[in-house]
């Protein structure tokens, strides 16, 4: 059974155990990945085994190893990220079998194909095992359905303008429209009294675009401090409530730069978590420049930042915040 992400709804709670995600939308499949391990936890399903392109081979030992359940008992999930080249047969093959006859195993395979024939044999019987989600670039009113569905913090009254408004924005873009949502998550959800309308949403959109908390994003990976400074400065003026997207901005920095640097694919891992490919580079850099220690020491500053933001150590937040940026300074 095959569908498109922006269906996935409509398939998901007849489908089976086992899933096939494949596309160019690295947004779309982020979140169709989500929902189905929602779905799978309302059937049960908690543990997880995670399987890289390197540890293929392991496939059809993990799925006997697993067959009768856990050692609790314990139903799994054998979640395979296929990152490179084409589909294997080490994954092909696993529907030479009734798969659903492992009724306590659920599999999901992810792909960086971003198309599939079925006219193959495997993917045939795939087919008629699976449901097979497509993640493909949205048409423009697919991608405003989309966007309404991730703005249910916005009030039914005027989420279709803010829906019209963040696709104005950044048309075609998911990325983009998933990060302003992020911001806009963080401004509206911690200041509902002083977001009533469309109108002050709206002002905190335009605020935030004409200098963009993402520039700072830019200038702290790129270690142009004094820019990050006034970017700061500049945002504080326009928006008195912009303090916890800077903090969403530097614990994005921080702990995606920590889990890459463990990464064995680190460039893969950040484009697969939504990193834009022209800012890869950029956070290539600033992992090689940046110690886990140091990474490490700055995840525990943040916390302290929130505490002085909610005015629960007598620390200046904003004085704080600079002294991390320069303290982020990879040149």
């Amino acid at each position: 059974m095959k569908c498109e992400a922006i269906n996935l709804g409509k398939f998901l709670d007849k489908s089976s155990n086992i899933f096939f995600i494949f596309g160019s939308e690295i947004i779309l499949k982020n979140h169709v990945r989500s929902r189905i391990l929602e779905k799978l936890k309302t059937r049960n399903f908690e543990e997880k085994i995670v399987l890289n392109d390197e540890d293929f081979n392991d496939i059809k030992s993990t799925i006997a190893a697993n067959a009768g359940g856990s050692l609790f008992g314990s139903n799994i999930i054998l979640e395979l990220k296929h990152g490179s080249g084409k589909i294997p047969e080490t994954i092909t093959s696993i529907f030479n079998e009734d798969i659903n006859n492992y009724k306590n195993i659920s599999i999901i395979i992810n792909t960086h194909i971003e198309k599939l024939s079925l006219s193959s044999n495997w993917a045939k019987k795939m087919d008629q095992s699976s449901l097979i989600v497509e993640c493909k670039k949205l048409k423009s009113f697919e991608e405003q359905i989309w966007l309404k569905k991730n703005l249910d913090f916005i009030p039914q009254d005027y989420r279709s303008d803010v829906a019209k408004l963040l696709s104005d924005m950044n048309s075609g873009n998911l990325v983009a429209q998933q990060n302003e949502i992020e911001l806009l998550k963080l401004l509206y959800l911690r200041n509902q009294e002083n977001a009533k309308d469309i109108d002050d949403i709206r002002n905190h959109m335009v605020n935030s675009s004409e200098f963009s908390p993402f520039e700072l994003e830019d200038a702290i990976l790129q270690g142009r401090t004094s820019k990050a400074i006034e970017i700061i400065k500049s945002l504080r003026k326009a928006d008195s409530y912009s303090g916890p997207l800077l903090i969403w901005i530097i614990s994005k920095i921080t702990t995606l730069a920590f889990l890459a640097s463990r990464e064995a694919k680190p460039q893969l891992f950040l484009k697969n978590n939504g990193v834009w490919q022209s800012k890869i580079n950029d956070y290539m850099s600033f992992i090689k420049k940046q110690s886990d220690n140091d990474l490490d020491i700055m995840q525990r500053n943040i916390y302290d930042l929130e505490l002085a933001l909610k005015g629960m150590i007598k620390k200046d937040f904003w004085l704080e915040l600079e002294s991390m940026i320069c303290r982020l300074d990879v040149n």
